[in-house]
Parts: C-alpha cells; structure tokens; sequence
C-alpha cells in the first residue's frame, strides 16, 4: 500500500517546488482549499475531500456520496438520501420521496426534562413548528471520505451520529453516540425507525412496492442484537428478482419493536409521528421474537413496513450511549424466503463500536491509497488540492452512479466517457467495463445509447439509434491500452447484442466493426458527414435526423478523431507481431481514408464564412447554428468547432480565428454552449431545445453546460496552445471558484462538479445536478492529460504541457507500468508549450514523438528509460 498522505496543508498561494529527492516516501502535499474564503453556510476543511457544513439552512440539498462497489449511498444535511445495492443495476434500499428533507432511517429522542420535545438526531425534521429555522448549539455536519458525522447540542444532550458503508460489503452503517452534558440524570426515550425501500428500481405504474416486501423482527437477548429481515419478492415470479436485506441494532436499553409504517406514524406524519408521544410500540420484548419473524405478530406484508425499536436509557452526567445499526444487502441464491440464520452469519456487519472502529480505518486507509495514485503541485494550491481528491473522489462516484438512474443500465457514452478518465487510477475497473459495453454492441459495430450494467446477459437497453457512443469508447480503448499496455484484452472474446452468447469475437473485431458502422454507407449523409439519427453528443438534439437525412458536424470530427485512435492501435499491434499484417494494412488504409474524407468534407459544408462551424443539417434540408439561421439570428453551437480543432481539421490562423467565438460566448459563470437561444421563434425538427419544450436557459439550452462549454472548450484549447484560457476553462467547470460560481448564486455545493450552471428566472447560474455529469471526468483529463500533457501510450510516455504562462513549475506524481514516476515541469520563460530539455534521473533524454492531438514535437520516455524499483525523476524545460 502507498504511503499514506500528509494531513497538513499548504499555505495558502505558497508556491511549491518538487519533493526532495530521497526514497520517494517523503509525503506529497494535497494542497489546500482552506483559502477559499468567503463561503456561506460552511467551509472546507484541510483533510482530502472534507467539508463542513455549519447550518441545516441551505439553498438546496447538499449531497454527498458513499460508495464501494458494493453499495452506494447519498447523504445531505438531512441525513441518508439514497442507497443502492450493486450500482448501478441492483435495488433500491433506501430512498426518499421527492422533495423530502428528511431522513428515511433516524431517531427521535425524547425525554421528560426537555423543555421543547423530542428531535431528531439529524434535527430534520424539525418539531419546533413556531421556527423552522432553528438550529441547535454546536451544530455541524462533516462530509469526509470515510464518513459523514453530524453533531449538535440540544436540551442537555451532544448528538453525534456517523454513518459510513463498511469496506467490500454491500451494507450501510449508522453509529449514534448521545451525551448527557448536564449535572443531572437524564432519562432518555429513543425512538428509531427504518423505513426501508427495497424494491426495483422500475416498477409497473400500477404496482406499489410494499405489495412485495415483507419485513419480520427478531430479537437476540444473548447477542444483544436485535434486528429484521426484509424480503423483496418478483412481480413476475422470476427468482433472478427475488432480493432480501437485513437491519440490526445493538440492543442495550431496547424496550419494544414495531413492524408497521402506519402504527408508527399513528395520526401524525413521518416528519411529526405520533408515536414518539405515545412511547411503546406494538411488538412488547416480554414475548418471544425468533429469528426473522417467524412469530404471525412479528411479521407484516402488503402494506407499508418498517424496522421501528423503541429505547429507555438514563445517563448520568457526562455519560454517554451509543446505538450502532447496519442495513445489508442479502444473498437469497433465488429463493421466495428469507435466507436461514446459518447463511446470513457471514454476511452480517459486526455491531461493536470497536468493530465500527475498524471499519473506519480499513476505509480511511484505501481512500489514502486512492488520493495517493495521482498527485499534482502547482502555484495553484486550490487547484492541486482539488486535483488531488475531490476529482479523483467524484469521479469513483461518477463512475457507479452512471448519471444515478436506478434502472439498470449505463450509458454508451456516458460510461466510456467517465472510465476513459479511470482507467489510470482503476484499470481493473475500467477492463470490466470495457467487456461489458462490448457485450452490448450491436452487430453492426454501433453500440447503444444505454446498455445493461450485467452485460449481455441483461435485458435493460435503450437502444435508441443514437451515433456518438462508438467514437467516445475508441478514446476509452485508446486510454487503456496506453495506461496499461494490456494487450491481452484485444484477444478476449464477446458476444454481440442479440446474439447468442456463445457467438463470440475478439474485442479487436468488435472495435474495427465500430470504424465498420461509420465507414457504411448508409451511415453518411449527402455532405459526406456523419448521419445524426436520434442524436449525437447533445441530447437536446434529438429530432434533427429520425428520418435519416440530417447530419452532425459535431459527430462527424469526432469521428475523424477515434478513426485516428483506432489507427493507432492497429499500429501497435502491428508492430507487438500481435494481429495478421495483412489485416491491419486493409483497415489502416480505409481508416486514413476516412478520417481524411470527413475532415475534408466537414471543412467543406460545416465551415462557415465567419470562420466557425456549423451545427447540423437536419432533415428538412436546413443548416443550422450558422452564421444565418432561419430565423435571421447569428447563432453557434461551440461543440462543433472545438471538436474541428481537436479533430486537426484547422490550422493554427484558422485555429486562433475560430476561437474568436469566445468572445460571444462568455458570461460571468464561464461560456456558452450554444448562443443565443432558440427564444423567438420554434422548429419541429431540431429537437427539444428548438420546439418549444425545453426554454432557453434550462439545462444544455444557450447555457455554460459543462461537459461541453469547458471540456470541450479546454481540449481545444490545449490543442491550440493557449494554457492561459485552458486555466480559465478550468475554473469555469470547476465548482469552488467564489468568482466564477459565488455559491449564495449556484446553490450547490462549492465541492460539487455540476452538469450546467443554468439561466432559470431568479436563479441566475444555478447549479443542476452535482456529481451527474461527464465533467468531472473531463476534469481529471483537463488537469493530467491537456494541461500537464501526461499522455502514456504504446511507445511510451508522452509529455506535452500546455501550462498557464504564470505556472513556473508543477510537479505530477504518478504510477505507469509498475514504475513509480515524479515529474517535474520547469517553465522559466513563462510560455506555454514547447520542450526544450529533457532528463530521466539526471540523464538526458533526447527522444521526441508528436502528439495525436496537438500535434506537436513532444517528449518520450519509453518504458525502459524507467526502473521498476525506485522514484523515476523526469525533469522537463519548457521553452
């Protein structure tokens, strides 16, 4: 395991060089975000990844995200939001309804000494009716990577409750720690309750889940366990379907127990149940409650359930009390009952406070080892200290939500996007990922907009005839093979979509049959350009093509690049002995073939006289995001000319005038996707954005969207060598910049990559959706791969810096190949790109290559210029 971090942060704007030399186990400093200032309703804290909040009273929902694989959880200032068993195609188990503020799983505590009745111990919701607002002494909620603690002082009591998922086990646990600070005893009633929400994440409209749940409760004197078993049935009889959980609480002080909703919200509600008045529940632990409810009155099914247990405790000044509870997914193997006890026990989450102690640690320690894959230092403390943890946090999330739809399936696009991202960090990870998405692939090489998450063997798909996965998953590919060199993988074998799973190919063939899909005629317009059919990259775009004529420039260079990508893996093949010549010389010529006609042709038609790029050509035979729409407006859509760039389909006059678009994209919040807005007048065949149903100023319509506004944006830019706006591009995409996103206007969490700063009215540049996006992976590529130009591939390493010219130094540590490297950039002539002298080890490197993208001159170190066994110092002098 790596070393683990330094907690200690920089100074604010010190500027640091690289470490000292030494045995590479001196601690990398993280950076600090600390000297953000400015911030309401809370602040970041020195440790990686860690916020604090000090007030319940937000504008929005706050969230934060847990997860290892094996479950995922969302938590806010109200406490649990959402978790989901094997994201992201497993069940829900536990969710709110929408537009609560309150936890599904929390504790009213009581007592006959409180001058002002019972509270949660999230204290939401709120009981004090005469000030919603209130907040108690003390109050604070910290959102670190192992755990999220909340705590606060109210009527005598320190509440303190921590919830965290355990290490590799698809459960959630919950530690609540209640301290008497007054002189006097103090008698404590507690009332918790789980309402539960295993069910599917898709069910029919006429089906209520409750209808196949059953939840029976059990009680354990001699383990001091209490607990109960929830069993999810299949609406359709399919024991593929059939799922179970358990929920257990440590059981000091435990008086009674109930399995019914309704009972425990009597004539009140969930936010102000009438039972916490009432005291017992209906199940007295006089009786016996064996092991899940096998008793008729422990047990309830059809209506809506719950695990509900009921305390009493006396404290003594300054004692304190802790009720520790965990929720788990269970193992059924099919069956339509609960599984017996001698199959659970080693599934179960130990209950102690020292087993939760070790749970913590084991957790800390791999986020410490996660943090540590990749590190940057750069006259940016805030910038490294994001860099550092959150990308890397919120892209492992981003990763398992897949946009955090519970239905089962991942995104074409949407996955290969994130993991070409993670494929330096987790490439085991990212090879499941690989095989699974080519599973989904649809015989005639296109692969579709969303396929299931279990792969060939699921049946949820969305197979709409989007065009744009394909040449997204060539980067992932290409990514892959130059992190890890694992070639192997090209000879793996995969079934095809709607194919039998026994009739395979290599995942080479599967990747030429995506040049295959669009080399086909059928799948060129009349302009030699990609056909759009039900969308491209924009979702927004979604009727430009149904009928088969319309077109994407926007697509078609994207295109022209992955053909690009894909020549170059058959290169290296070639040249590994590791495919036939002769098929490699057929596909490399017809690749170059095509990447020269849709380069040339989208210059041709897609090239407008004001020297930016058309948008699309839709059905009705019409172009438009022209320089002339229809409708008389001058109107861009940025995507298509920064994709030209990348693409290589502009030199760099061309370049620096196409880029004069800026200009008329910027805004306070950072650039347009598209501007102006279809705001006059409508079209039936462009999509939502231009019919009417999706106004300007909502979501990717005449916004900053970020994925493509500053991803985009920012690749283009580091193509073009212009470092300086690549940095502005950076912290417009970027969450916690107090100028670009002053968080009293967002009302997101300045830790949170959102999906578009959006333009509703009274809500200026709101922030939509945090952690859902593409952004966060195009973030890391921002960072790594285009402004310190860290680019490993078949040869070796590449390096080509597209540095801010005020950065006069950055360091990156990294692993690459089982070889630990440290390198160091030198910029003393504050420019932007260009090598002027290499050194490994104090040995001069005089290699040089040109990169795919920039194409320029750009440093090489091969895998042998590198020792396995010790810290590799690449030293490189811009100039």
């Amino acid at each position: 395991m790596a070393t683990a971090l330094s907690s200690s942060p920089l100074p604010a704007n010190r500027r640091t060089g690289p470490p000292k030399p030494g045995d590479g186990k001196n601690p990398v400093p993280t950076g600090d975000l600390t000297g953000v200032t400015t911030l309401p309703y809370g602040r970041f804290l020195p440790e990686p990844a860690s916020y604090e909040l000090l007030t319940p009273n937000l504008p929005s929902n706050w969230n934060y995200i847990y997860q290892n694989r094996k479950m995922l959880l969302r938590v806010d200032q109200f406490g649990l939001a959402y978790a989901q068993a094997f994201p992201p195609h497993d069940i829900v188990m536990l969710a709110r309804d929408r537009y609560q503020r309150s936890s599904p799983w929390l504790c009213w505590i009581n007592s006959t000494a409180f001058a002002r009745g019972a509270f949660s111990n999230f204290f939401r919701p709120n009981l004090r009716a005469d000030d919603p607002s209130y907040v108690p002494a003390g109050y604070s909620v910290k959102f670190t990577p192992s755990r999220a603690i909340y705590r606060f002082i109210e009527e005598g009591v320190d509440c303190q409750t921590e919830v965290f998922l355990p290490p590799d086990q698809p459960a959630l646990a919950v530690r609540m720690t209640l301290r008497n600070t007054t002189p006097d005893r103090l008698p404590l009633t507690v009332h918790s309750i789980m309402h539960h929400a295993c069910r599917w994440g898709r069910m029919a409209a006429w089906d209520k889940p409750e209808w196949y749940t059953e939840t029976g409760f059990f009680h354990a004197p001699q383990e001091e366990l209490a607990g109960f078993g929830i069993q999810l049935r299949s609406p359709t009889c399919d024991p593929a379907k059939r799922r179970a959980a358990l929920f257990e609480s440590s059981a000091d002080g435990l008086q009674s127990a109930g399995v019914s909703y309704e009972k425990f919200i009597g004539s009140g509600t969930f936010e102000r149940p009438d039972l916490i008045h009432r005291g017992a529940l209906e199940l007295s632990l006089e009786d016996d409650h064996p092991w899940l409810g096998q008793r008729e009155e422990s047990r309830l099914f059809a209506y809506p359930q719950s695990g509900n247990l009921h305390f009493e405790k006396t404290l003594e000044p300054r004692e304190s009390w802790s009720i520790n509870q965990t929720y788990t997914w269970l193992d059924t193997a099919g069956a339509s009952t609960l599984p017996p006890r001698d199959r659970i026990r080693p599934q179960r989450i130990a209950l102690t406070s020292d087993a939760f102690d070790d749970y913590l640690a084991a957790v800390d320690a791999s986020h410490q080892h996660w943090f540590g894959q990749r590190t940057l230092t750069s006259p940016d403390p805030a910038l490294d200290a994001y860099a550092n943890s959150w990308l890397p946090l919120q892209l492992n999330w981003a990763c398992s939500l897949d946009r955090g739809w519970p239905h089962g399936m991942r995104g074409g696009r949407d996955a290969a996007n994130d993991f070409t991202a993670l494929a330096p960090i987790d490439p085991d990870y990212t090879r499941q990922l690989i095989l699974t998405e080519l599973s989904c692939q649809e015989p005639d090489g296109r692969i579709p907009r969303n396929f299931s998450a279990r792969g060939h063997a699921g049946a949820e798909r969305d197979t709409r005839p989007t065009v744009d996965a394909g040449a997204v998953f060539c980067e992932l590919i290409h990514a892959y093979l130059g992190h890890t060199h694992d070639y192997d993988l090209m000879k793996e074998r995969v079934p095809w979509l709607n194919r039998p799973v026994d009739e395979t190919s290599s995942v080479l063939d599967h990747v030429i049959r995506i040049a295959d899909y669009y080399l086909a005629a059928e799948n060129i317009g009349e302009h030699g350009l990609v056909k759009l059919r039900e969308g491209g990259w924009m979702d927004a775009i979604n009727h430009a093509g149904l009928k088969g004529r319309g077109e994407c420039v926007t697509t078609t260079f994207q295109v022209a690049h992955a053909l690009r990508l894909l020549e170059d893996i058959l290169r290296a093949l070639s040249e590994r002995g590791l495919t036939y010549q002769s098929l490699v010389e057929i596909n490399l010529a017809r690749l170059r073939r095509g990447q020269a006609n849709f380069i040339r042709q989208g210059r041709e038609h897609g090239l407008n006289p004001s020297g930016y790029f058309n948008g699309i050509f839709n059905d009705d035979g019409v172009w438009f995001f022209t320089d002339q729409d229809p409708d008389g407006q001058r109107r861009i859509f940025a995507p298509a000319t920064y994709w030209a760039i990348i693409a290589g389909a502009l030199d760099p006059d061309e370049t620096r005038r196409a880029l004069g678009i800026l200009e008329e994209l910027k805004c306070s919040a950072g650039y347009h996707l598209q501007w102006p807005g279809f705001e006059q007048q409508t079209f039936p065949h462009i999509g939502r954005m231009a019919s009417g149903d999706s106004p300007s100023g909502r979501s990717e319509h005449a916004n900053p969207y970020n994925h493509g506004s500053h991803g985009f944006l920012g690749r283009a830019l580091a193509v073009a060598g212009e470092g300086d706006l690549l940095l502005d591009a950076l912290h417009s995409l970027l969450p916690y910049d107090q100028e670009k996103h002053p968080t009293a206007r967002t009302m997101t969490p300045p830790y949170a990559v959102v999906n578009v700063w959006e333009r509703i009215p009274g809500f200026p540049f709101r922030g939509k959706d945090s952690f859902l996006t593409g952004s966060t992976a195009y973030g890391m590529r921002l960072v790594y791969d285009w402004m310190v130009g860290l680019k490993p591939t078949f040869a070796g390493i590449k390096i080509d810096p597209c540095l801010p010219r005020h950065f006069d130094q950055l360091t990156v540590r990294f692993h690459w190949l089982q070889r630990e490297i440290e390198l160091h950039l030198e910029n003393p002539d504050a420019v932007a790109t260009g090598i002027r002298r290499v050194t490994v080890d104090g040995r001069a490197l005089r290699n040089r290559s040109t990169d795919i993208e920039s194409g320029r001159e750009c440093a090489i170190v091969a895998p042998n210029d590198l020792k396995k066994k010790s810290v590799n110092r690449i030293s490189v002098v811009l100039g």
